[in-house]
């Protein structure tokens, strides 16, 4: 029966989609005249958006100039006085541009992507227009105009003559009975018979209206993408002076906004739009919807910088915008969130987190649209998966996505977010019309403009039967994100640990920190588009001397501040401070210094230290490190006193096999033409197991074919296997009890590479050096390491915390993370042979059955054509363990890998150590500080063991006074 009602109605929509719509695409022009449509090179081309009806055109920025005489529809016949002509157009192009009459009309581009424009009044029968489409197809894909013809609106929601007859019918069609014998006998009549179409329009008024949904404008602007900054911000105050002048004219109108870091650029440039915003705000018709500095990635930086985006979004937003409860975090663009979001949230005083990415999944839909996400602590933060952001008013769209929301919350009412975006835009007035024209119509959803926070606030009413997510918040697209531009990664973490850094010594010194300023940098350049490196390379131009100059500023704020702890001294003297500035684990440490002048030699407090001439000058000598946060001073001696013997010396041996080892007391590798062939644990006296089931490899791979380039990795890439080319002998960098080092040389294509193996006396780590003068493009260069026992799980350090994964994927959401994101290690194995991979990251990283890997370059050509290119070194260590990654502290031996000790000259004086900051649990990391509720400092940290952990023991100005659970914290 449901066929049968079908078909029918198919007649009626047909005859009235005639009667209301005029389509202009088959009448377009191309410039030498021949049609716009079906032409040669789009059938040969893209068969099948030929086989849709659009006009296409060849990507690469290229321009289509195209025109008509537009003459009145005669099948319309005479234009009626309550009725408006609009010109309806859709494109997918990089630059659009509508000129009537050689007159501009709209403009637009890849987001702005379409209109509908009144026509004149006197447009009518006998009447012509000229219609030009000026069109440029994007770098990354062919263009194509979707949608060109005319539409004819009522004036009057009443809509006399039926004009939305057709969309109503449309709307019935989404959810049509399956057997209705009322409305069957009235398509059985005449759509052409008045009193036939007056019986079905009576009868669509009795029926039930799709669910109702809650209103609130928008404008998602990305703050770098496909433009530099300076055009965001040129095109936010172009989108809230027009939002101010709609709300003049349309009461009803409520509009929300993120970012706090834009509101604060407005205050400080343009005060007087500040302050107009901030009184909209307190009418409650301007929502500021903020959570963290910026809309920031989620998966690529550290926990202390993920935490400080939320403080000090919070802080701002709490001093500048009051008024409002700050408890919510809009991030609606980011690439996926880690499982430790919740627990900064909670730590932030977030209750809601909002996002629609996880739409975006290739693979599996996500099966929530609200739901309560807790991390392994219990903190818990209410979740919802919004409306998607840049749509209109177009009813069909609305009442779809209402029906769905019901029927997969069972919640009646939803949220819509009306509005252009990406590049700002907003609401506009034909959008705000036709909501107001299809707010009474039947089967059209009901609207009322409010606030998502009044929203949130009913959904918390159904809070007890949520359900509850447990995991990261995986985004099954952009996997290459960790990969691309690891120049941004690079500034990203180094200025991490700076920022740490001089925190940390201010606070010390009795000073509290100043570096705001930098911190905020730090936080703007970690927005989602930006840090990823999926921006125009205008973006990243202007971004590298604002990295320069945070790292400046940081380091003069981190040595003044010692200075005020150490006597110091500005030239190269006999003395030496050797710092560790933030809590580490203990262990032996090489570090090297000025060589030692004949006769003379490096002492501790302890006596002589051994030494080794170091191949790039100066000396390495071989010290014991504490965790805490402390200081020695190093001095020379007289050479004759005798010297420590070296912990862990190194040593480089062939055995009868001719098989070349490299070893010292934690562990021991087999070295061979491409580097590290087998990589064995100290066990007692002797070596345990074999962890490699073969050779270390450095693989070359092509990687091309996806959509958004700088974005993904091939999901085929394994199947597209390069060759490479390596020199079959290995160089002899330098040798020596504390530091031996080998280089192998090859090719990756096009591009020269290097592979150095690096051992040090004492470390439970064997480091890699790659660098690359990287000239691939559209190719992934990874390293991958096969194990004897993969194990069960892998694990990775992400923001807020550690994320297991199957080794052993069996469902299909655990198979599509193939490629994940690691902060600073990876580990594998079981609890008797384990192997961990220290990162100077972030990078891209996977694990699976067979083993670890871990993506180091790519080569994508859009948005950025010479993304990756150039000079790159990357540095990782493999680290042998015993028992699970926490049983072998390999969190803290990764902050140890990452973090330099700092050297300085001294003042004259004897050799000694200082400890400032006791910390003698490993697993406690440290994340920085906050403004305690008494204007005092509140350091923060996480545990990030599985166990309980015990607090660091008050030392020095410290007083510990209080500890909440999750995210803890002391003053």
């Amino acid at each position: 029966m449901k066929a049968g009602l079908d078909r029918q109605l198919l007649g009626w929509i047909e005859t009235f989609s005639c009667r209301q719509q005029h389509d202009l695409l088959p009448q377009l022009k191309r410039p030498d005249g021949s049609p716009a449509l079906h032409h040669q090179w789009g059938q040969r081309n893209r068969p099948d958006w030929d086989a849709r009806g659009l006009v296409i055109w060849p990507r690469g920025g290229q321009r289509l100039h195209l025109t008509h005489s537009l003459h009145w529809p005669q099948a319309w016949g005479q234009r009626k006085s309550g009725e408006t002509i609009r010109l309806a157009l859709r494109w997918w192009a990089e630059a659009a541009e509508c000129r009537i009459n050689g007159s501009t009309i709209h403009r637009g581009d890849l987001f702005d992507t379409a209109c509908r424009w009144p026509l004149p009044e006197w447009f009518g029968p006998g009447e012509v227009l000229e219609v030009e489409l000026l069109l440029q197809s994007p770098r990354h894909d062919d263009g194509a105009l979707l949608l060109a013809q005319l539409e004819r609106e009522p004036n009057e929601p009443s809509d006399p003559d039926g004009l939305l007859l057709a969309s109503q019918l449309k709307l019935l069609q989404q959810d049509l009975p399956v057997a209705d014998e009322e409305l069957e006998a009235l398509l059985q009549g005449d759509p052409n018979n008045s009193a036939a179409v007056a019986n079905l329009r009576h009868w669509l008024r009795q029926q039930q209206r799709a669910p109702g949904l809650t209103l609130l404008s928008h404008a998602h602007l990305d703050l770098a993408w496909l433009w530099p900054v300076a055009d965001t911000w040129q095109a936010a105050e172009r989108t809230f002076r027009s939002v101010l002048g709609l709300m003049q004219r349309h009461p009803e109108l409520h509009f929300g906004h993120s970012t706090p870091a834009l509101y604060a650029w407005l205050q400080q440039h343009r005060p007087a739009l500040f302050a107009e915003i901030q009184e909209t705000m307190q009418q409650g018709r301007w929502e500021p919807l903020n959570g963290p500095w910026v809309e920031s990635d989620c998966t690529l930086v550290a926990s202390a910088s993920l935490l400080r985006q939320f403080q000090e979004g919070q802080a701002y937003s709490q001093q500048h915008l009051p008024g409002w409860e700050h408890a919510l975090a809009w991030l609606p663009d980011s690439f996926g969130f880690s499982s430790g979001v919740p627990a900064i949230c909670h730590a932030s005083g977030v209750h809601w987190f909002c996002t629609h990415k996880l739409f975006w999944n290739s693979t599996n839909p996500f099966p929530h649209r609200v739901f309560r996400w807790r991390h392994c602590s219990g903190d818990e933060v209410l979740a919802l998966m919004s409306a998607p952001i840049g749509t209109s008013g177009d009813p069909l769209a609305m009442a779809t996505y209402s029906q769905q929301w019901q029927q997969s919350t069972g919640i009646p009412q939803g949220l819509w977010l009306p509005g252009v975006g990406d590049h700002g835009g907003g609401p506009s007035q034909e959008m705000l019309e036709q909501l107001q024209l299809w707010q009474e119509q039947p089967l059209s959803a009901p609207t009322e403009f409010g606030t998502v926070r009044s929203y949130l606030n009913e959904l918390e009413a159904h809070q007890g039967q949520l359900p509850l997510w447990r995991d990261e918040l995986y985004l099954e697209l952009h996997r290459g994100c960790a990969t691309s531009r690891p120049d941004q990664k690079r500034h990203n973490r180094t200025l991490e640990r700076l920022l740490l850094e001089a925190d940390l010594a201010q606070a010390l010194s009795g000073q509290l920190p100043s570096g705001q300023e930098q911190w905020r940098t730090l936080l703007f350049q970690q927005f989602h588009d930006i840090l990823p490196g999926t921006s125009v390379p205008e973006v990243f131009e202007q971004a590298e001397p604002q990295w320069r100059q945070a790292r400046r500023l940081s380091r003069q704020r981190r040595d003044q501040a010692l200075a005020a702890l150490l006597p110091l001294k500005s030239q190269q003297q006999q003395q030496w401070w050797v710092a560790n500035l933030l809590p580490t684990i203990q262990g032996s440490a090489v570090v090297r210094l000025p060589s030692p002048p004949d006769g003379q030699t490096w002492c501790d407090h302890a006596g002589a230290v051994p030494v080794q001439p170091a191949r790039s000058g100066g000396c390495w000598l071989q010290i014991q490190s504490s965790e805490d946060v402390g200081a020695q001073r190093l001095v020379l001696g007289s050479a004759a006193e005798t010297s420590a013997k070296a912990q862990g010396e190194v040593s480089l041996d062939r055995d009868d096999n001719g098989e070349l080892w490299l070893s010292n007391g934690h562990l021991q590798a087999k070295l061979g033409p491409k580097g590290v062939e087998q990589l064995q644990q100290r066990r007692g006296d002797g070596w345990g197991e074999p962890l490699l089931a073969e050779a270390m490899a450095l693989h070359r791979y092509g990687d091309r074919g996806e959509f958004w380039d700088a974005w993904d990795i091939a999901s085929d890439y394994t199947g597209h296997a390069l060759p490479m080319r390596w020199e079959a002998e290995e160089e002899q960098l330098e040798s020596g009890p504390l530091c031996t080092q080998l280089r192998w040389r090859g090719h990756c294509g096009q591009s020269p590479l290097q592979l150095s193996v690096r051992l040090q006396a004492g470390s439970p780590w064997l480091e890699l050096i790659i660098t690359a003068q990287w000239r691939q493009l559209h190719e992934l260069l990874r390293c991958e390491w096969a194990l004897n026992q993969p194990g069960h799980f892998w694990s990775a350090d992400t923001p807020g915390g550690v994320q297991e994964r199957s080794s052993r994927p069996r469902t299909p959401r655990e198979q599509a993370r193939w490629e994940a994101t690691a902060i600073s290690w990876l580990w594998g194995g079981t609890n008797q042979a384990g192997l961990a991979v220290l990162l100077d990251g972030p990078q891209g990283v996977s694990g699976n059955n067979n083993g670890l890997g871990v993506s180091l370059l790519r080569g994508p050509t859009w948005p950025d054509p010479s993304a990756d290119q150039g000079w790159h070194r990357l540095r990782m260590a493999l680290m042998p363990t015993t028992g699970s990654w926490h049983h072998a502290a390999v969190a803290a031996q990764a902050r140890r890998f990452r973090q330099p000790l700092w050297r300085h000259p001294a003042a004259a004086g004897p050799a000694e150590r200082r400890s400032w900051l006791a910390w003698p649990n490993p697993h406690q990391h440290w994340l920085g500080f906050d403004t305690a509720a008494d204007g005092g400092l509140q350091w923060q940290t996480q545990n990030l063991s599985p166990c309980r952990s015990q607090w660091p023991a008050a030392s020095g100005p410290w007083q510990i006074k209080h500890w909440p659970w999750g995210m803890a914290q002391s003053s």
